[in-house]
């Protein structure tokens, strides 16, 4: 009986790009788009094994690991899109935010849409499924929409773009009611990740409908009564198709104990040799040069020949038969030699050849057990590596190392150590995607530098996420400084604390952050002007609106309010 080692493959053939948007510019925000999007990355990147360089996740604070922004705005998404590997084999689009319907056009919005440019600022849901079904193969699109303007009319553009160019398309419109549910994530990809966990790389759409269906069925949502079923488009031959590639396992047997059997081939005469594996052909004697020559001194007498006797010659009887004797007895002899000569060399060639077939089954048998020797070794290497932390296959790594040039699975060991160091650095970039630049900097550090390509690249990683973890401690050190000026109901206070967080530049970690303070800020600048208003303390009222910045969500509906508040002022002066 033999052992199997399976060694799953990771999905190579496969990328996926999650948007979610919540802290819209010229909209109100949404709830939960971004833990969406990040929950779908992290299924397929800490569930799945994708490396991180196969996924891209777009949301309002998704730092890059790389140069290139992942802020959602409208150039970004297109950019990221149009640089997407072609001829994948499988490719998930999700996208949670809103959409509109414009001019007989559905659109999608960017985080920078504006409802008075549309065609400008939006993303034309007919180019970009064009543009996804160009790259890839098998194409799943997940769209979670809510539409600001609740007219009814998003959606159905986009449903009959799929079905007329047969794109799989899973869509959600949420209903105005909806909207006003405070959920961390939304219920479609929370459900969605559940089955992709249960069924993995079996899912299929087909499943994926009844799941769907059973998991978010509105009667079983007392409390959450709008929750809509969520409409799956497929043509019929792909419903029963997986959704995602399905994992390859390479098989490695090992004999446990190996038995050799040998048997000589015996060759047919003017017929090829075909030599199986595990057959021994022996090997020939040697041609020997020697050739005997008997030569018996027997005369031969001619038959009807009557033979000539000298007359000095003795009569025949009288001839004595010790010569004759003599003759037989050399003859004798020689042949003796001969067949002691040949045994002699059968007997040799017999004992070189067991020699060499002992010495095989022992240079098989060290072998052998230095195979498996260092196969337990790459195997207790692989213990700890269920688990998705760099340090676990750091110490794999260090366990491989111990194979030693020149022995077996060598190559495989180094196989191993290559491939394990890449996941370390998908596992970096992975924690530098969400944010945490602390843990991927420490990921980064273990790799090895076995593999001179990816410790190179590695290092260069560890300098960018180094100056981006620097550049996240200033500014969350800048943000806590503005939020200490703050005193309640003190309207310069709050202005303060906005021009401070105005210092952090469009793109710097924190920027999202700062600008949702300084829209909270602003509000709570407005709100305080409102209650004086109310008061009747008018000229203070506008004293304290005009500290709203016009850059700000609230900056119109102020200086609405401080148009009416001058006109009662003025007024109340006559």
């Amino acid at each position: 009986m033999g052992k199997q080692k399976e060694n799953t493959v990771i999905m190579n053939d496969f990328r996926a790009i999650s948007i979610g948007i919540e802290d819209y510019l010229h909209y109100q925000p949404l709830v939960g788009a971004e833990n969406s999007a990040q929950a779908l990355y992290r299924y397929f990147f800490e569930d799945a094994n994708i490396p991180s360089h196969q996924l891209l996740l777009l949301t309002d604070t998704s730092p890059s690991p790389g140069k290139r922004s992942t802020y959602p705005n409208r150039n970004n998404i297109i950019e990221w899109i149009n640089d997407s590997p072609i001829n994948v084999k499988y490719c998930w689009f999700f996208f949670q935010g809103y959409g509109i319907n414009y001019q007989g056009e559905d659109y999608l919005l960017p985080i920078d849409s504006n409802i008075n440019t549309i065609t400008q600022t939006g993303i034309k849901v007919r180019s970009l499924f064009e543009k996804l079904q160009i790259t890839s193969q098998n194409l799943l699109i997940i769209l979670d929409l809510q539409n600001p303007l609740k007219d009814g009319k998003l959606g159905q553009v986009t449903l009959d773009i799929a079905q007329k160019k047969g794109i799989s398309l899973i869509f959600s419109c949420r209903s105005p009611i909806y909207q006003s549910i405070n959920l961390e994530k939304s219920p479609l990809i929370t459900a969605l990740t559940e089955a992709l966990r249960y069924y993995k790389h079996h899912l299929t759409l087909e499943k994926l409908d009844s799941y769907l269906k059973e998991r978010l069925n509105p009667s079983h949502h007392k409390t959450f009564p709008a929750i809509a079923l969520p409409i799956i488009i497929s043509r019929k031959k792909v419903r029963h198709q997986p959704l995602l590639p399905t994992a390859k396992k390479q098989v490695v047997k090992i004999q446990e104990n190996p038995t050799l059997s040998f048997k000589i081939q015996k060759t047919p005469p003017h017929s090829p040799q075909k030599q199986p594996i595990s057959t021994l052909i022996l090997p020939k004697l040697p041609e020997t040069s020697f050739q005997p020559k008997l030569s018996l001194n027997v005369p031969v007498t001619p038959t009807n020949t009557k033979p000539t006797l000298p007359t000095s010659s003795p009569p025949l009887s009288s001839v004595p038969s010790t010569s004759k004797k003599n003759t037989q007895t050399q003859t004798k002899s020689l042949i003796t030699k001969y067949l002691l000569w040949i045994g002699a060399i059968l007997v040799t060639t017999s004992v070189l050849w067991w020699m060499s077939l002992k010495i095989r089954q022992h240079l098989y048998t060290i072998n052998y057990q230095k195979i498996q020797e260092n196969q337990q070794i790459l195997d207790y290497g692989k213990i700890p590596l269920s688990m998705q932390q760099a340090s676990r296959f750091n110490e794999a790594i260090s366990y491989a190392r111990q194979i030693k040039p020149h022995t077996p699975l060598y190559g495989k060991a180094q196989a191993h150590i290559t491939s394990w160091s890449q996941i370390i650095l998908d596992i970096a970039q992975g924690r530098a995607i969400l944010g945490d630049f602390q843990g991927a900097i420490a990921a980064v550090k273990l790799i090895p530098q076995d593999n001179q390509k990816l410790y190179q690249l590695g290092q260069e990683f560890l300098k960018e996420w180094q100056n981006l973890s620097q550049q996240q401690k200033d500014n969350q050190i800048l943000i806590e400084t503005a939020l200490s000026l703050i005193q309640p109901n003190q309207a310069s206070s709050y202005n303060r604390a906005i021009r401070i967080l105005k210092h952090l530049d469009k793109g710097d970690l924190g920027y999202n952050h700062g600008q949702k303070l300084i829209e909270q800020l602003s509000e709570s600048i407005y709100q305080l002007a409102k209650n004086r208003a109310g008061q009747g303390q008018l000229t203070l009222a506008i004293q304290t609106v005009e500290l709203v910045p016009n850059d700000t969500q609230v900056y119109p509906i102020a200086q609405e309010a401080k148009i009416n508040w001058q006109k009662r002022l003025n007024r109340s002066l006559q």
